[in-house]
């Protein structure tokens, strides 16, 4: 996109750092061989020497350089994918490096599956990891794993496959990391998928197979890492060491790290505003997208749409909830209920029909059986459900409180929302009341001595504070009292409004599990900044 400024090492000039428009610093060092060279000749002048010089390109800081609108943790915590008003998504992994002598995990951009035209709202990953062999078969009933779902400011819904290179990028840096990683499908990608995705001069959509005119603009667009040395550089079957590995550069992120788009979505009326997913944990049953537009202020514009995204059809429309646009949605870790609220300040519980199929074939329909009038005060900014809870949920608002509702269902099915706790965040910066603008549930329950069970709770404010609270689920806890478990410092936090907060996937979440246990959290915000942080907590209170 262009460079915006540059300047020389004060000392020798032997070293160039440049800044592009796209949010990311470049670093140039001069080739020593070529300089000792070039001093054989006496009468060179150090201006010609310079100039003529070969500059070998170092790897550079990047990031967003506009709001990061939203996140979403691949199924199996193995990458972290974020959106931005840049108009970009990115792929950020953990990479092993070499710090004074002791090996460490830096979370480092490594892909950049989409670079759009409209500006990216939201995101949401379908592909999940399963024990069939057809675990990576695009005609198997079930999404293969490293697909997203992406929404803009447009009215389509775009899909989008890992790349082969990608994969072997991804399984290389996995292997660096835990040298114990037996390999995977991730290592040697099916036959179907491709090496690389392109991106046409004039279009929107990666495309599988290079164009002519893609051919042509990149005469003119500078060198990039050819296909076969980015092959030779993440090959699976050889041995890399973190010396030798080839991460791609800024100019590579943007043309050799795009995923395929494989399917449009069509349906919303006006600009998609958010999504979220439901992912089967076993079966054959196929991933939910839910996701909402801006409404017009009547109830027709303000409808949730649901996609079968393998079908690449809408299977619902679930209308009559809300007025205004649905700013936030959750679906239970079961699949049993969808949650929605917005600028109505309403929150919407729609639970899904028992007679029909789990498949979502045809239809998918989710009734709506109960909502709360006046939530909040405010607007609603986040809603999200306790994954180890399906019938506990949380929502954040700007009128600066947290509230937690149990939902109760029943003996005809009927469904009741139900108050559990209501509190503020601990920070309010020099306001009366500090806006929630991001929560969101760990999947992690802690037990006290006497049976009594927690979950942690992480909250985002306007402010860009973020702070973990331990908050009671269980129906015998007489207390029912939030406490703060960790506050982000001032200096490590956002200097703007947290977007979006979630919770890296965890392996294991069994009762035995007793120790102290690492949890990673990222948290995205409007100073275009993505943070991710580690907290140690135990299961026992």
């Amino acid at each position: 996109m262009g460079f915006v400024d540059a300047r020389f090492s004060p000392d020798h000039a032997n070293r160039i750092v440049g800044h592009g428009y796209g949010g990311s610093l470049h670093f140039w060092t001069q080739d020593c061989s070529s300089q000792e060279e070039e001093k054989k000749d006496d009468d060179m002048m150090e201006e010609d020497a310079l100039v003529s010089a070969r500059w070998v390109a170092n790897p550079c800081v990047t990031g967003h350089f506009r709001s990061v609108e939203d996140l979403a943790w691949d199924p199996e915590g193995e990458y972290l994918l974020t959106t931005s008003s840049d108009q970009t998504t990115r792929l950020w992994s953990e990479v092993s490096c070499v710090v004074n002598g002791k090996k460490v995990c830096r979370w480092m951009e490594v892909g950049r599956p989409q670079v759009h035209g409209y500006d990216m709202t939201s995101i949401a990953c379908i592909g999940r990891k399963s024990n069939h062999a057809q675990s990576d078969d695009p005609t198997a009933e079930k999404e293969p794993q490293h697909r997203f779902v992406s929404g803009a400011d447009e009215k389509v819904l775009r899909v989008f496959d890992a790349p082969a290179s990608t994969l072997r990028l991804l399984h290389t840096l996995k292997k660096l990391r835990d040298p114990a990683t037996p390999t995977s499908s991730s290592a040697t990608p099916a036959e179907w998928r491709v090496e690389r995705a392109f991106l046409p001069s004039l279009g929107l959509s990666n495309k599988a197979t290079v164009e002519i005119d893609v051919r042509e603009s990149n005469k003119f667009a500078g060198p990039t890492i050819p296909d076969e040395d980015l092959g030779d550089a993440i090959d699976p079957r050889a041995e890399v060491s973190m010396e030798d590995l080839k991460l791609p550069m800024e100019r590579d992120l943007g043309a050799t790290m795009l995923w395929p788009e494989t399917r449009k979505l069509f349906g919303h009326d006006s600009e998609v505003v958010c999504l979220d997913s439901y992912l089967a944990s076993s079966g054959s049953d196929a991933p939910l997208v839910a996701s909402s537009c801006k409404a017009k202020n009547d109830v027709a514009s303000a409808a949730i749409r649901l996609w079968n995204v393998k079908l690449g059809k809408c299977v619902g429309i679930l209308k009559g909830g809300h007025r205004s646009t649905v700013s936030t949605l959750s679906f239970s870790r079961d699949g049993k209920y969808l949650a929605s609220s917005g600028k109505d300040r309403r929150i919407c519980i729609w639970k899904k029909s028992d007679h029909l199929s789990a498949e979502y074939n045809d239809s998918c329909e989710y009734q709506l059986t109960t909502a709360m009038d006046s939530a909040h005060k405010r607007i609603v900014w986040s809603v999200h459900f306790c994954p180890g809870k399906p019938n506990i949920l949380v929502s954040g608002s700007r009128d600066g409180f947290v509230k937690l509702w149990r939902i109760v269902e029943g003996d005809d099915g009927s469904l009741d929302m139900k108050e559990m706790l209501k509190f503020e965040p601990l920070c309010k910066g020099n306001k009366k009341s500090e806006p929630v603008t991001a929560v969101s549930f760990a999947d992690f329950i802690s037990r006290s001595d006497d049976g009594i069970e927690y979950g942690l709770l992480s909250i985002g404010t306007e402010c860009g504070r973020v702070e973990v609270w331990k908050v009671p689920i269980s129906e015998n806890d007489p207390n029912f009292d939030a406490k703060l478990v960790f506050s982000v410092p001032a200096n490590e936090c956002h200097f703007d409004s947290v977007k979006k907060i979630a919770w890296r996937p965890v392996g294991c979440n069994g009762d035995e599990v007793l120790s102290p246990t690492i949890l990673t959290f990222a948290t995205c915000g409007e100073d275009c900044g993505v943070r991710i942080f580690m907290l140690q907590v135990s299961r026992k209170v």
